[in-house]
């Protein structure tokens, strides 16, 4: 099971020293051209800067040091992207689907888009240009709330949108992550399922409207990683039993969560990402090593009290045929699908 999870001027991390300091946040990296001039003096051109591997171009007249953009994540890259489309912008409309989702801090399976997306109002006019997607479907107040500087759709907004146009699994990861409900209270669920129903209601009509109905009702707030839903949507398209999850065990005194559970048949599955042996923030100052003993020791335990164990990564969890295999061997029995895939 895996848990879910300002260093100095731009001008210094061109010219600092060899070990690069953390990077600072999506929002403090941007530089404007005025910012280059007034740094480097009138002969520093932004675009010297950028031939001489000092700065990365973004956009016209947006740059972020290359150093620090060396540092991002991939997240981070493109909420950085995010931001500055929306702050190149006059009054811009609000960010929507995978822009407004990197800015909640949504997870998404494989790359993030090329383009920004924003929503319009349905006499606007949709259209796509320079990197920008305009979604002319309209808005209800109640869906904008600003975040970091900039106007987003909303937890719930975004939710619907994306349960309407993702994958099934990223739709899924992206709903099951918005309830997610921290099992030690220390952060509280980004929203609720009956928030959910109720946005969608609102939104009505609107095409993938059933889809996102059937996934949002599918979510759950028990889903602990990326790799545990996509586990549940291929659990539920082979037609497998619906588990119990986060079924915790009391071993020799010691509490054991386990992400899926047969009571039936006795059967206990583990997705494993991983994060869980190399994320040094996971890793909490523990050595792979010591992760890898920790969890055999706890997969030994939990063994001495089921029938069946089974463990798959998260490329397994991605493969609905894959995982399919993995379960049969486990004892469990397919069947006809528990999640139908509706588009209108």
């Amino acid at each position: 099971m895996d848990p879910e999870i300002n260093a100095g001027a731009w001008a210094s991390a061109a010219h600092g020293p060899a070990v690069a300091a953390p990077p600072r946040g999506p929002a403090d990296v941007l530089i404007f051209s005025k910012d280059v001039s007034g740094a480097f003096g009138a002969d520093m051109r932004p675009r010297r800067l950028v031939d001489r591997g000092i700065l990365h171009r973004l956009n016209r007249g947006q740059y972020v040091a290359q150093r620090e953009w060396e540092l991002l994540s991939k997240d981070q890259r493109y909420q950085v992207r995010v931001l500055a489309a929306a702050t190149s912008r006059t009054a811009p409309p609000p960010l929507s689907h995978e822009s407004a989702a990197v800015m909640w801090g949504f997870p998404v399976l494989g790359a993030w888009p090329l383009e920004v997306h924003f929503l319009s109002g349905r006499t606007s006019g949709g259209r796509s240009y320079s990197g920008i997607r305009i979604h002319a479907v309209g808005f209800d107040a109640r869906d904008v709330v600003m975040r970091d500087g900039v106007l987003v759709t909303t937890v719930e907004r975004t939710v619907v949108d994306l349960a309407a146009r993702l994958d099934v699994k990223s739709a899924v990861a992206v709903i099951d992550r918005s309830l997610a409900v921290d099992r030690f209270g220390r952060v509280p669920p980004l929203t609720k399922k009956v928030k959910l129903r109720e946005t969608l209601e609102r939104m009505l009509p609107f095409r993938g409207s059933v889809r996102a109905r059937a996934l949002i009702e599918f979510g759950t707030e028990l889903s602990g990683s990326t790799g545990e839903s996509c586990s549940r949507v291929d659990i539920a398209l082979n037609g497998f039993p619906d588990p119990v999850l986060q079924q915790t065990f009391v071993i020799d005194g010691t509490s054991y969560d386990t992400d899926f559970f047969w009571r039936e048949f006795d059967s206990v599955g583990e997705c494993d990402g991983d994060s869980k042996y190399f994320d040094p923030a996971i890793l909490r100052g523990r050595t792979t090593a010591q992760v890898v003993k920790a969890e055999k020791d706890r997969e030994d335990a939990i063994r001495r009290k089921v029938a069946a164990f089974a463990r798959w990564n998260s490329a397994i969890a991605m493969s609905q045929y894959r995982l399919r295999d993995r379960l049969v061997e486990l004892g469990l029995p397919p069947g006809r699908p528990r999640l139908q895939l509706a588009t209108r």
